[in-house]
């Protein structure tokens, strides 16, 4: 009979080939890729997103909501982005990449502005096991 302590740490979610083989391409991409799953749940951000993030992978282990509240998205009027209207959420629902704007607060204080395209990610036309966001600072005066 299987048995965990009760101090012992969660077993990890067993995640999709798909989600695996984004997180090995997004690990060896200059630009900025942010992974979650299909509950929207972090799974990987690569180097060049801790530099944007402002915060180490290995220290945002987090769901889709803590991850809307740690980063603050805003559009360009500075008024807060439902989570249901991120990038990713739109994909996500859609089936079809998306792309947007947006605005965040890193976790260092600095404000960046975003693109971002996203794209859902299949492990079957009918079956969605995540996303990849890639993002990018907008050129000024864009």
């Amino acid at each position: 009979m299987y048995s965990r302590s009760v101090t012992g740490s969660a077993p990890r979610k067993q995640r999709h080939i798909a989600l695996i083989l984004a997180k090995d391409l997004a690990a060896n991409l200059a630009t900025p890729v942010l992974l979650v799953d299909a509950e929207g749940d972090l799974v990987f951000f690569n180097e060049p997103a801790e530099v944007i993030l402002g915060r180490p992978y290995a220290e945002a282990q987090m769901s889709s909501v803590e991850l809307a509240k740690t980063f603050k998205p805003v559009d360009e009027a500075g008024e807060r982005i439902p989570l249901e209207e991120l990038p990713l959420a739109q994909a996500f629902r859609s089936g079809i990449p998306t792309h947007g704007h947006l605005r965040i607060e890193a976790v260092d204080g600095r404000t960046h502005d975003l693109e971002v395209v996203a794209i859902p990610l299949f492990a079957q036309v009918d079956q969605p096991v995540g996303g990849l966001a890639a993002f990018w600072e907008r050129a000024e005066g864009a």
